[in-house]
């Protein structure tokens, strides 16, 4: 995965809208400035960022109409949690990453130190209401209970290889098909499979601390 980078973006056409690098403040506001509501296609390379902002972009990109999400490199972190459920159709680059570590929950609220317990638990009540609203499920976001740290009650299935010591789950078609099945993902897996699933790569993939997410799908749990 590329570095993290200063994230600019571009209306570059009517219809296309791009955005590339790490999501903070300046970001969001540079996407409410630039976004014209004729955008239908997002070009995308992000290792992810900030929450709030990540959140704020995603609400402005779900006012563009049957939008497709391009992703070139990796939309990972809150760019995987946020803003790609905003598409209707995916197109990845073969070698490209789409990412999860879980978003803000209750489980990491209850671990924060205090002084920053209410601004996480500010973002945990933003995040929930994001998801009601856009049609998000709990198991997407790796949602967590102050009483179960470590389970994710909105998935079933198994991974591809033991997650120990993950830090980063790429996302695999059962997943992206069970939490998001309005997006039409393509030949995304079969990309996967010829690419970043060979034996060389899964190599690589826990080198880097990654987990395929194998067989795991969001199990229909709500809000």
């Amino acid at each position: 995965m590329s570095l993290a980078q200063a994230g600019t973006c571009e209306q570059r056409s009517p219809t296309v809208f791009v955005i590339m690098g790490e999501i903070d403040t300046a970001l969001a506001d540079c996407v409410t400035a630039k976004h014209a509501p004729t955008t239908r296609e997002l070009i995308i390379d992000s290792p992810g960022g900030k929450v709030g902002p990540a959140m704020d972009i995603a609400d402005r990109l779900s006012t563009s109409t049957d939008l497709t999400i391009r992703i070139t490199g990796q939309c990972v972190s809150s760019c995987a949690n946020y803003i790609l459920p905003m598409a209707r159709r995916m197109i990845a680059a073969p070698n490209a990453i789409i990412a999860l570590h879980g978003g803000v929950d209750p489980a990491q609220v209850a671990k924060a130190p205090p002084a920053k317990a209410e601004a996480l638990r500010s973002l945990s009540d933003k995040q929930r209401r994001f998801a009601t609203r856009h049609g998000v499920p709990p198991g997407w976001l790796l949602y967590r209970t102050a009483e179960a740290p470590a389970r994710t009650d909105g998935l079933d299935g198994r991974y591809r290889w033991p997650p120990a010591n993950a830090t980063l789950y790429l996302v695999e078609a059962p997943m992206l098909k069970s939490c998001l099945p309005w997006l039409d993902i393509g030949d995304y897996q079969a990309e996967l499979e010829a690419n970043r699933l060979l034996a060389k790569g899964i190599e690589r993939l826990k080198r880097d601390g990654l987990v395929a997410t194998g067989s795991i799908v969001c199990n229909g749990a709500t809000w």
